[in-house]
């Protein structure tokens, strides 16, 4: 069959008809940044603006009004509703998007232009209407593209305008703007801070606790077994928890301001100030909940707990307490076995453990024999005389030094008993740092021996809390020879 008498039907697409045409389905995004009472006012008229101007258009229909209120045009993770709206355009329930401007959309120049770019590829318009911009239009991208640097810009020029109102408020030492709601102890009621007396309470329980000796992890495990309540309903108490409050001079009546600073406006990320700001400390400014004498003996006790390792322990009391003077390290226990294998628990400098152990002045060690065995048999004895040799002394070295487990408690009970028996003797040494000595740890210590001395007497055996609270290390001299320093300053030397 030629190509002139072939038969061709063309099939055009069904359309709509010419009187009910289909309604473009609009969209309308709002968004205020603070939660303040005049933003909350300026969202509503939005939502009642485009409510009205979609209701008035015969071709479109209102799919529904997307509105973020308290969010940060900079952080499109934090716009729930933005998101959502997003998420209706990729379902195909949406035509069109119709907004205030530009940095109503978003703040950030990336953001923005991913998202237009995704919902122009999708076919649906964004229409600005303070630029009167259509992102499907032939210039829209470049466009765009300049409005959305403007709107970043004036973003970065806010937060600057912000952080500068700020720090003169710090400079002059205003609170009433501190966010003390999530502190525990405070609360803040038109204005003004005050004292949450059951919170603080708990507060001074802490600090109690952590000047009679133990740890943080102590304290923590402590508050959660007695059932003490958090600031926040079904957290529970951690390490990190009590530290907070054992660092934060608010409980002291101080304020510093500019702990952290904000890095970016555009990630919001918090930064610790670590010098690249300057900080304000205002001293007197909220009510104390902690004594300030108090509060700073615990942040010299604080520093003495960085960095140690401290592990409290009824068992081994004195892990990280005995102190090496040859190699400055700490001493640890461990387990060996002993004649006829049984097991000998010690403490031991810990240089053993990277070999790091440094030569005891003027002292010779002779290492013991591996074959230690009591009540030998003849043949044993046989094998020791012939196999056997003796070991030669050699140069002593800081790790050669051990001290049974229960060696250092016989020490402090000495070294306590000395000082008691002798009171009248420590009694004016221990007022006279009292009254001239800057630490003020070692102030709170000496007043408490003072009166510690009379009130616990001498002792028949260990106390595990007093040597918590009054002990600071024992230096291990010698197996023989040790010196206990006390958290007051006195030092007792105890063979």
């Amino acid at each position: 069959m030629s190509d002139a008498n072939r038969k061709m039907t063309v099939i055009y697409p069904r359309m709509a008809s010419e009187e009910n045409p289909p309604k473009r389905r609009i969209a309308a995004y709002c968004r205020v940044s603070t939660q303040a009472e005049e933003q909350n006012h300026s969202l509503g008229a939005q939502v009642s603006y485009y409510t009205k101007l979609i209701a008035e258009d015969p071709d479109a229909e209102l799919v529904d009004i997307y509105a973020d209120r308290g969010t940060s045009g900079t952080r499109t993770r934090n716009r729930t509703n933005f998101l959502r709206l997003i998420e209706d355009c990729r379902a195909g329930k949406v035509d069109a998007i119709i907004t205030k401007s530009v940095s109503r959309f978003g703040r950030n120049t990336v953001d923005t232009l991913v998202f237009t770019r995704e919902l122009r590829s999708l076919g649906i318009d964004v229409y600005f209407e303070k630029e009167n911009l259509h992102t499907c239009s032939s210039e829209g991208e470049l466009l765009l593209t300049l409005m959305a640097a403007v709107a970043e810009s004036e973003a970065v020029s806010m937060s600057d305008n912000i952080k500068w109102g700020k720090r003169k408020r710090y400079e002059k030492g205003i609170v009433e703007s501190l966010a003390v709601s999530t502190m525990l102890g405070f609360q803040q009621k038109d204005g003004e801070i005050t004292i949450i007396e059951e919170e603080a309470a708990i507060v001074r329980m802490i600090y109690d606790y952590f000047l009679a000796g133990h740890n943080y992890e102590y304290i923590s495990a402590r508050l959660r077994k007695d059932g003490v309540p958090t600031k926040n309903p079904g957290a529970t108490w951690a390490n990190r928890t009590v530290f907070n409050i054992l660092e934060n001079e608010k409980y002291c009546g101080d304020c510093l301001f500019q702990k952290t600073f904000i890095e970016s406006p555009l990630t919001h990320k918090p930064i610790q100030n670590r010098g690249e700001l300057p900080q304000f400390l205002v001293e007197d400014v909220m009510p104390a909940i902690i004594p300030r004498e108090e509060w700073l003996a615990v942040q010299e006790l604080r520093k003495r707990h960085s960095g140690n390792g401290l592990r409290q322990s009824e068992e081994y009391p004195f892990t990280n307490m005995l102190v090496c003077p040859y190699c400055g390290k700490k001493y640890g226990s461990y387990t060996s076995a002993g004649h006829n294998r049984e097991l000998i628990q010690w403490y031991r400098c810990t240089s053993r453990r990277d070999h790091s152990s440094v030569a005891v002045p003027g002292m010779m060690y002779t290492p013991p024999s591996r074959l230690r065995v009591e009540n030998p048999s003849p043949a044993m004895i046989a094998y020791r005389e012939k196999y056997n040799h003796p070991t030669p002394p050699r140069p002593m070295i800081c790790s050669d030094i051990r001290i049974p487990v229960e060696y250092p408690k016989k020490v402090f009970v000495r070294a306590w008993n000395q000082v008691v028996s002798k009171k009248t003797r420590y009694q004016p040494i221990l007022q006279r740092t009292l009254e001239t000595t800057d630490n003020a740890l070692t102030r709170l210590r000496a007043k408490e021996m003072i009166g510690l001395m009379d009130s616990v007497g001498r002792l028949d055996g260990f106390d595990y809390a007093l040597m918590l609270r009054t002990l600071d290390f024992i230096e291990v001299h010698s197996d023989e020879k040790m010196t206990v320093v006390f958290q007051s300053g006195i030092r007792i030397s105890v063979k």
